[in-house]
């Protein structure tokens, strides 16, 4: 996919219209994410069509269920700004964090936000069990390929208001998670709202969005330690 098709796909699925600066930000973000991966290794993915398809369109699947204008959004293990950065670009009037425990990864977002001028992104370095200030802050909460579900719940839903709503963006394998998960969803409070399933146009990749709201407040013990979280899910 190039970026002619990645921003017709946009406009003709997503009902997103990308105008000339913000297809100028991906370019520059391409470009970016190709200098750093040399000394750093942030994406697996290296051709620059394979990156605008996998990455930069993959994230932005969200967005044709839901609508983050001007809404709060964290990115949970934002890595190299994958779903956050894109959905940033594309919203500049979302407010949104970028939360990554890696420091490198962490100058990379921080290099990417100051050459993008994305007035609208806040990042912190830090894992997500451990931002107490950060706590009910949150309309949504958002992760890409961290961890299995029933570990995910605990480090987002903690992170969103009431009635806040959890995008898990998964692949081959979703199903079993959520049946992994419902234990920790009695627990957290939070249900599954609906599961989509797109098809990418090229690879022909699967992608799971699963919706997940937040029905009342997290119960003060959680989130656990990571350890206790890691080695006894919910």
């Amino acid at each position: 996919m190039n970026f002619e098709q990645f921003q017709d796909y946009c406009m003709n699925e997503l009902n997103l219209t990308l105008s000339a600066s913000q297809m100028g930000a991906f370019t520059s973000y391409l470009a970016l994410l190709k200098e750093w991966n040399v000394m750093f290794n942030l994406t697996a993915i290296t051709d620059e069509e394979q990156i605008i398809e996998k990455h930069f369109l993959d994230s932005l699947l969200p967005l044709k269920y839901v609508s983050i204008k001007e809404k709060s959004l964290i990115d949970i293990g934002s890595g190299a700004g994958f779903p956050g950065v894109v959905l940033a670009i594309a919203n500049p009037q979302a407010k949104i964090v970028l939360l990554e425990p890696n420091n490198k990864k962490a100058r990379f977002l921080q290099t990417v936000k100051d050459n993008l001028h994305l007035d609208n992104v806040t990042i912190v370095v830090g894992r997500a069990e451990t931002q107490n200030t950060l706590r009910e802050e949150f309309d949504f909460a958002i992760a890409r390929a961290v961890k299995q579900l029933n570990i995910l719940l605990e480090l987002a839903i903690p992170l969103l208001k009431v009635k806040g709503l959890f995008i898990a963006m998964k692949s081959q394998g979703a199903s079993e998670e959520i049946i992994a998960s419902k234990k920790a969803m009695q627990i957290l409070k939070a249900k599954i709202v609906v599961c989509h399933e797109d098809i990418l146009p090229t690879d022909k990749d699967l992608r799971v969005n699963l919706l997940i709201v937040k029905n009342d407040t997290t119960p003060l013990r959680y989130p656990r330690i990571y350890s206790q979280i890691s080695s006894k899910p919910l």
